[in-house]
């Protein structure tokens, strides 16, 4: 590292993520205040889930066999969730610690904020740090929208703000333009029945200051695919299963991914 290298991210420009966290603190509080602590422990939920590989916006994070775990609290109206996610591959080489807020302002529309903390490459990582150079932290906020029941068409748009996932080019005069990635996604479901759903999504990243993106070189279509959610009965048990396709025309990469929710 340069010794004229000094932190980018420090606690005076990382305001802005410390203000975006008190706005959804501060949404949370206003849907939690009237609840008693009793009730409020009734909100919590531990899941677990079973994957042959792990996929995200349009590449496969890992494609070893995996456990992913989650542990979250939602508000009794069901608009305000606070949660933790946790993802291990069976070999060790991959390694994911996230943290996520979430607030469903309708049936159709909410807004997401993710820190995303894929440490499988660190020996020693920052789970608080969003230091570019340093730490695998990024922090993404996206605004997912469904049309109707009656066309249901989904609309997903994240950002990537700062952190180690953010994409940097060089300005003549050696400053860094950050990309500010945006991932934006149609999703649409062809059919759905009590024990069935089928969903085809088409996604694509760009940025406004760069050419190069997180996701990929140049503003391109970088996911394209189908997915099947179905409820399997094993002994006297139901278990909701789904199974995910998707291709990158960019980097011509394809894979399929089975996911079975165990509770």
């Amino acid at each position: 590292m340069p010794e004229d290298y000094k932190p980018i991210y420090t606690f005076k420009k990382n305001r802005a993520c410390f203000i975006l966290i008190l706005l959804v603190l501060a949404l949370g509080s206003k849907t939690t205040k009237a609840q008693s602590l009793d009730s409020i422990a009734d909100n919590f939920n531990i899941s677990l889930n079973l994957k042959n590989m792990h996929l995200w916006h349009g590449s496969v994070v890992t494609s070893g066999a995996m456990m992913a775990t989650s542990l979250e609290y939602q508000s009794t109206n069901q608009k305000f969730v606070l949660g933790l996610w946790g993802g291990s591959s069976f070999d060790g080489d991959y390694k994911e610690f996230s943290y996520y807020s979430k607030y469903n302002f309708t049936d159709n529309f909410y807004a997401e904020l993710v820190s995303h903390n894929n440490y499988s490459d660190k020996e020693n990582p920052d789970i608080f740090s969003y230091n570019k150079h340093t730490s695998p932290n990024f922090l993404d906020i996206a605004l997912g929208y469904t049309i109707s029941d009656n066309v249901p068409l989904k609309i997903y748009w994240a950002t990537i703000l700062f952190g180690g996932a953010g994409d940097y080019e060089n300005d003549a005069d050696g400053s860094e333009n950050n990309s500010y990635s945006n991932y934006v996604e149609l999703s649409y479901r062809l059919f759905q029945n009590k024990n069935s759903k089928i969903n085809i999504f088409a996604g694509g990243a760009f940025s406004f200051t760069t050419d190069k993106t997180f996701y990929s070189e140049k503003a391109n279509l970088i996911n394209l695919g189908m997915s099947l959610k179905h409820k399997i009965k094993i002994l006297s048990k139901t278990f909701p299963i789904s199974g995910t396709a998707f291709w990158n025309p960019e980097t011509k990469v394809g894979a399929l991914q089975i996911d079975i929710s165990l509770f």
